[in-house]
């Protein structure tokens, strides 16, 4: 009301009729209503559509990442948390995010492990922190073809991925907490226990084969016996073996054989027997029934036994180059040339070189008293050295015909203080022997072995009465 309205109403307030307006203020109060309530049903509408629709797709999404995070056989893999994805995600960005796979890369030769990151969209900087964790990864810096390394992926970046080391090892690198580590795996082998047995006609390795046993076997029985059988020089026929020994299984295919578990050798009617057994320093080792251990401080020869002895020890033998009667110092191994030699027990090189009518030659000090000499090699291994460590078994040289020689062989001597003797006859050192105080347990442990070996005896004389060999699956506690 303005002033002078309120003058010409002799002072009084002004009155209006208020009915028009109630009428229209009524009409907008119910169309302001209504378009709340069409509002307000609507968005209830859409979060239930929503709702529903969300619901559906995180649930065929965690479908889909059961289904694919299958875990590689052997092989344990944390499974991807659906719980993570946002609800906010599109169903687009949702399906992106399962996308989840394993790949298997069997290694080529020249592949490497940054060509095969490239091949498969990985980065650069994965494998940059892979290889920063250090011993463990150094040996993906150079992959053995053949092998299949395996690789765990999501949306292009690397989850994880495992290597075959080896047989019973599996190397693995995975990501936790946006940081790789390594560890490795290792892998129970299912094993069986068999047998065989032979007697020697013409020669080890076709009688070893006969029986059944493969090169690697036969290798590891003359690595046994070794230290006490000149496979070179003793082996006569009517000799005889028996072995038991395991097999190893992966997954229902045999991967290796090995090792021997007890073995009994009888040479010109003296019985030899070795059996396995972990001693007190935590390694398995071949003991015969007394508890004295087969390795000695000396192998009797210093070449397989594929050789023969040429010539032997003598201190009268007319020099097939010179003509003349000339001490004869030590044995001579004729072998194919390039055959290997080991060194006969533990020591350091004194002398790598030529050395006169020697040719090619190595010397070897084992402690204050003792000294092998090897003569006439084609060539050295890698690193002799004078003042170099050398292993009991160790490849030295290789047989050549160097120095005074008619032909490739090696040339071996062992010297006491000096003083030459025969390598074929020398006494060699004593041997370890199992501790008094075990030594009952010892011999309880080996009891059903040694019985089992008395069994496959027996079974060897029906071997060589009707000529065939007999081979079977055993299990050691069986006898």
């Amino acid at each position: 009301m303005t002033y002078k309205i309120f003058l010409k109403n002799n002072c009084k307030a002004e009155i209006r009729s208020s009915y028009p307006r109630s009428i229209f203020s009524l009409f907008i109060m119910t169309l302001c209503l209504s378009s709340l309530g069409v509002f307000c049903g609507y968005i209830i509408l859409a979060q239930n559509q929503f709702g529903t629709k969300e619901r559906s797709i995180d649930k065929s999404v965690a479908l889909e990442v059961e289904t694919i995070n299958t875990p590689i056989p052997n092989k344990k893999i944390k499974d991807i948390e659906t719980s993570k994805l946002s609800p906010s995600k599109t169903k687009k960005e949702i399906e992106n995010t399962a996308n989840i796979s394993w790949k298997s890369i069997i290694i080529k030769p020249g592949d490497s492990l940054a060509l095969i990151f490239s091949k498969l969209g990985l980065s650069a900087k994965s494998l940059h922190e892979i290889m920063l964790i250090g011993k463990k990864t150094s040996i993906l810096k150079k992959l053995s073809p053949g092998k299949k390394i395996n690789f765990h992926i999501i949306d292009n970046e690397l989850i994880a991925l495992n290597y075959e080391i080896n047989l019973v090892k599996i190397l693995e690198v995975s990501k936790y907490d946006n940081k790789y580590i390594a560890k490795e795996i290792d892998i129970k082998l299912d094993s069986t226990v068999k047998n065989a047995n032979g007697v020697i006609k013409e020669s080890l390795f076709l009688s070893g084969e006969k029986a059944g046993l493969s090169d690697n076997l036969i290798m590891q029985l003359v690595a046994i016996f070794g230290w006490d059988i000149d496979f070179a020089l003793d082996i006569r026929e009517g000799d005889s073996f028996a072995v038991l020994y395991e097999e190893q299984y992966k997954e229902g295919v045999m991967v290796a054989e090995g090792p021997i578990i007890a073995a009994e050798f009888i040479n010109r009617g003296k019985i030899i027997k070795a059996v396995r057994y972990l001693d007190s320093t935590g390694q398995n080792n071949y003991y015969n029934s007394n508890g004295e251990a087969m390795k000695k401080a000396f192998l009797r020869t210093p070449i397989d036994f594929f050789s023969r002895i040429s010539s032997k020890f003598s201190l009268k033998r007319k020099h097939p180059v010179l003509n003349k009667i000339r001490a004869h110092k030590g044995v001579d191994y004729a072998a194919p040339i390039g055959t290997p030699i080991k060194a006969t027990g533990d020591g350091v090189v004194n002398y790598v070189g030529k050395n006169g009518g020697y040719g090619n030659t190595i010397k070897l000090k084992h402690g204050g008293a003792y000294t092998t000499l090897y003569a006439h090699l084609q060539r050295f291994a890698k690193n002799m050295r004078r003042g170099e460590k050398v292993k009991q078994g160790q490849i030295i040289g290789y047989v050549g015909t160097t120095g005074l020689s008619t032909g490739p062989h090696l040339h071996y001597e062992f010297q006491i203080h000096g003083v030459h003797r025969n390598p074929l006859t020398v006494q060699l050192p004593k041997v370890r022997v199992i501790d008094r105080k075990n030594i009952a347990e010892f011999k309880k442990t080996i009891a059903p072995i040694l019985a089992e070996l008395d069994l496959i005896k027996g079974k060897n004389v029906l071997s060589a009465k009707y000529t065939k060999t007999i081979t079977k699956e055993i299990k050691l506690d069986d006898g």
